[in-house]
C-alpha cells in the first residue's frame, strides 16, 4: 500500500476524532411496571435514551432519579411514527403533595410527593437522529431546575394496548469507553424497537460480506496465489466495516425518507465514510502476500483501534483485525490455479 495513502487516511481520521459529538447512552427498560422495581437513572444527567413498551392500557413504567441542588431535570417522550399510540409522563418529586384527583386514576402517587403531568400530544413532524440514524417523533417535553432534592420518580403511562415509547433524559454528553464501543450493537437493538426486523437490518451488512468473500476468493482461486491466515481475516474485517457503513447508509436513506434532508446528516455521513475508508484499507492489506512486517501489523492494530472508535463492523470487524495483527503468519490459504 502507498505510504502517501496511508498517512492521509490516518490524518482525516485524527481530524474527525477532534468533530464535536453529541450523542445517547442507548439503555433498554423491562420489567419496571411497579414503583418498587422502578428502573434507577443512573445519573439523571448525563444524556440516556431508555427504549420501553407498555404491553395494557393503563400499565405503567417507572423510573427513579436521584437529584440534587443545581441540577435540572430534563425529559423528552418520543414514539417510533406518526401514528403510534402516544403516552403521558407523570413527574413526581419529594415536596408537599398538591391535588391530584385527576392522576389518582391512572397512578398510585407515593405519599409525601407532589406530581405534575405531562401530556403527550401527536407530532406534527420528525427529527432526524444522526447517530442512529433514525427518524424522532416527540411527544412531550419536560425542564425543571431542582429545587426539592431526592428521589425523584418518572411514570409512563398509555391509554392504548402495545405503546412503544422512548424517554431521552439529561444534557451532559459522556460516554463510558464500555457504553461507546456497544453503541453498535445497542443501535441494531433501538431498530428493532422501532419496528424492524432484525433480517431487514442486518440484510446490507451480511450481503457485503457473503457476497465479498465469495467474489474476492473466486478472484484468489483464478489466480492461484496463496493467502495466509492473516490475509484472510483482515480482508474479513475490511467487509465487516464496509457491511457495518452500509447498514449506516441504508438507515439514513429510512430515516431521511420520513424526516427530510437535514445538516446533521453530515454527521452520519462521518460515521458511515470513516468505516468505508477503513474496510478499503484493510482489504489493501488482504491483497498483499504478507502481514508479517512490523508496519503492516501497527496498521491494523490501528485499523482495528479505530474501527471501535468509529463503530465500525458491528463490534466484529475490529476483534478481527486486530486478531489478523496478533496471529502467527506461517499459516497459508492456498487456491491452485486452474
Amino acid at each position: 500500500m502507498n505510504l502517501r495513502w496511508q498517512l492521509s487516511v490516518l490524518l482525516v481520521l485524527i481530524l474527525c476524532l477532534a468533530f464535536p459529538v453529541n450523542a445517547h447512552v442507548p439503555v433498554s427498560a423491562d420489567g419496571n411496571y411497579d414503583i418498587n422495581t422502578a428502573l434507577p437513572v443512573e445519573k439523571p444527567t448525563k444524556s440516556y435514551v431508555i427504549y420501553g413498551d407498555l404491553h395494557e392500557a393503563g400499565e405503567v413504567a417507572w423510573y427513579q432519579m436521584h437529584m440534587t441542588p443545581g441540577d435540572r431535570l430534563v425529559l423528552s417522550l418520543m414514539t417510533p411514527g406518526f401514528n403510534a399510540s402516544i403516552p403521558d409522563m407523570i413527574v413526581m418529586s419529594p415536596r408537599a403533595a398538591l391535588s391530584i384527583d385527576d392522576l389518582q386514576k391512572q397512578v398510585s402517587v407515593p405519599q409525601g410527593y407532589s406530581a405534575e403531568i405531562i401530556r403527550g400530544s401527536p407530532p406534527h413532524k420528525a427529527e432526524y437522529e444522526p447517530f442512529s440514524p433514525a427518524a424522532v417523533f416527540d411527544v412531550a417535553s419536560y425542564s425543571k431546575e431542582i429545587t426539592a432534592p431526592g428521589v425523584w420518580y418518572l411514570a409512563v403511562v398509555s391509554p392504548a394496548n402495545e405503546t412503544r415509547y422512548s424517554i431521552a433524559t439529561g444534557y451532559e454528553e459522556e460516554f463510558t469507553p464500555s457504553e461507546w464501543v456497544l453503541v453498535p450493537i445497542n443501535v441494531v437493538s433501538t431498530h428493532i424497537w422501532e419496528g424492524q426486523s432484525i433480517i431487514t437490518i442486518l440484510t446490507p451488512f451480511l450481503a457485503v460480506v457473503i457476497l465479498g468473500f465469495v467474489v474476492i476468493s473466486r478472484r484468489e482461486k483464478r489466480k492461484g496465489s496463496p493467502c495466509t491466515y492473516s490475509c484472510r481475516l483482515a480482508t474479513i474485517a475490511g467487509l465487516c466495516y464496509i457491511g457495518g457503513a452500509a447498514i449506516t447508509l441504508v438507515q439514513l436513506v429510512r430515516a431521511t425518507a420520513v424526516t427530510g434532508l437535514s445538516s446533521s446528516i453530515a454527521l452520519t455521513l462521518i460515521f458511515a465514510i470513516i468505516p468505508m475508508a477503513l474496510g478499503i484499507w484493510a482489504l489493501r492489506m488482504g491483497r498483499t502476500s504478507s502481514i508479517s512486517s512490523i508496519q503492516n501489523r501497527s496498521f491494523l492494530v490501528l485499523i482495528g483501534i479505530m474501527g471501535f472508535i468509529f463503530w465500525a463492523g458491528l463490534i466484529i470487524g475490529p476483534v478481527i483485525a486486530i486478531g489478523a495483527a496478533l496471529i502467527p503468519e506461517r499459516l497459508p490459504f492456498h487456491h491452485p490455479a486452474n
